[in-house]
């Protein structure tokens, strides 16, 4: 004959329980911020910068949703011009990979609003001109 559990040794489990909460999110989830960088003036990926956007879509799943937010330094000409076609680079880059396809891409052109280095006006600063891929 089975018999009922205390009501005490139930608040022991319910107590338990509560120290572990469900909607944790594990690390592997948390969004994740990589930057690939651009020379002065160009839209263009560098052999490194394509090296490691290669790297990175082996990093994506398919059902992530990935941001690509283009920046400039405050020294190039039509910094939201700019940034907008180095985010759109890196697309076409990730979109050239099959297993991408089904990803959601978004594409920001932040300009020279969230620098890295925060310089004064016309400062060229390598740092800046970057597109930030964030992965969720």
């Amino acid at each position: 004959m089975q018999t009922a559990p205390s009501r005490r040794s139930v608040l022991q489990l319910a107590v338990a329980f509560s120290l572990f909460p469900l909607t944790s999110v594990p690390a592997s989830l948390q969004p994740r911020t990589f930057n690939i960088f651009f020379d002065f003036e160009s839209t263009e990926l560098s052999p490194g910068a394509a090296e490691l956007a290669d790297t990175l879509a082996r990093e994506i799943l398919p059902s992530a949703r990935v941001t690509l937010a283009g920046n400039a330094d405050t020294a190039e000409t039509r910094p939201d011009n700019i940034s907008y076609a180095r985010g759109n680079e890196v697309l076409k880059h990730f979109l050239r990979k099959q297993s991408l396809v089904k990803v959601r891409f978004n594409v920001v052109a932040n300009g020279i609003s969230r620098p890295l280095i925060r310089t004064g006006p016309n400062i060229r600063e390598p740092q800046n001109r970057r597109v930030e891929v964030t992965i969720e």
